[in-house]
């Protein structure tokens, strides 16, 4: 499961944090280029069944992310609990997505409920009956460091900056994220409420995608 908290920050205070991270824990921050697609069906099948299903580059590596269940915890502030799976694909899987990859997962009979499948004599895979097509993607640079939790966990605190394209809009990310790595919630919910004190920002309950979707949405 995937658990993190989000804050939208200014440009200035993303990279005054990181800066600070690296100073506290003596290690740099590792840069990662990303560009992620998200991909629906023409009817929106999978945005329906709270299913999503991205492809990012990942510096060198080429990653399909599924991620289904709750999203982000109002109660909580920020707080995002959501399953996700994650599976190395090659480059050009992008061109042909599919459902077939997810056949060992636990998720793939509510994809094929959303999309259904058909077999692909020519490409030998098993493709969609809704073809899956892209509704956004994203383009932007992350600044990555593991840092240390109160009671010996870790959490991968991030940096994220660029934007997201959807149809023709586009908004601006900015943004810092902090990924429990090892340990427990707790921990990591103390860690949030200092990063937030000490920097003065506010926590951020739409992910990216979320707001991909209000710009497909707003009319």
């Amino acid at each position: 499961m995937e658990i993190e908290l989000k804050y939208s920050v200014s440009q200035e205070t993303g990279k005054k944090i990181m800066r600070d991270l690296e100073e506290a824990s003596g290690t740099e921050a590792r840069d990662i280029p990303m560009e992620a697609v998200y991909f629906d069906t023409s009817d929106r099948a999978l945005r329906e069944k709270k299913l999503t299903y991205r492809i990012r580059r990942e510096g060198d590596e080429n990653v399909l992310t599924i991620k289904y269940g709750r999203g982000s915890d109002k109660a909580t502030s920020g707080l995002y609990r959501r399953e996700e799976i994650n599976i190395p694909v090659s480059p050009d899987f992008i061109e042909k997505p599919g459902i077939d990859v997810l056949d060992d997962t636990p998720i793939y009979k509510e994809f094929d409920k959303a999309v259904g499948g058909q077999y692909s004599d020519d490409l030998g895979i098993m493709l969609p009956l809704k073809p899956l097509v892209p509704v956004m993607r994203m383009e932007f640079l992350r600044k990555e460091i593991i840092a240390d939790l109160s009671d010996g966990g870790k959490a991968a605190v991030s940096y994220d900056e660029g934007r997201i394209i959807a149809g023709e809009k586009e908004t601006s990310i900015s943004e810092v994220e902090a990924e429990l790595y090892e340990g427990n919630e707790e921990e990591l919910m103390k860690f949030g409420e200092k990063l937030a004190k000490k920097y003065d920002i506010s926590p951020l309950n739409k992910s990216k995608y979320a707001r991909g979707l209000k710009l497909l949405d707003d009319k």
